[in-house]
């Protein structure tokens, strides 16, 4: 069998993986997938104290919602 490829989560980011799956997925459960840049390595999710995390509509307009990963 061939050694599959895995990929860190600064390449899912790259990929826009991390925005979307923030965005479409863990935002609206109040969760927030984190990575450190230096590394590509997740510690997990960031827990919302206060429900989803909502941003304006205009959010995709300014520019990557990566910032909040």
């Amino acid at each position: 069998m061939n050694k599959l490829e895995t990929i860190d989560w600064n390449e899912i980011s790259r990929r826009g993986l991390l925005a979307r799956i923030n965005r479409e997925i863990m935002h609206p459960l109040g969760l927030a997938v984190c990575r450190n840049p230096e590394t590509g390595a997740s510690p997990g999710a960031i827990v919302s104290d206060n429900g989803p995390w909502v941003y304006p509509e205009d959010a995709d307009a300014l520019g990557s919602l990566e910032s909040s990963d």
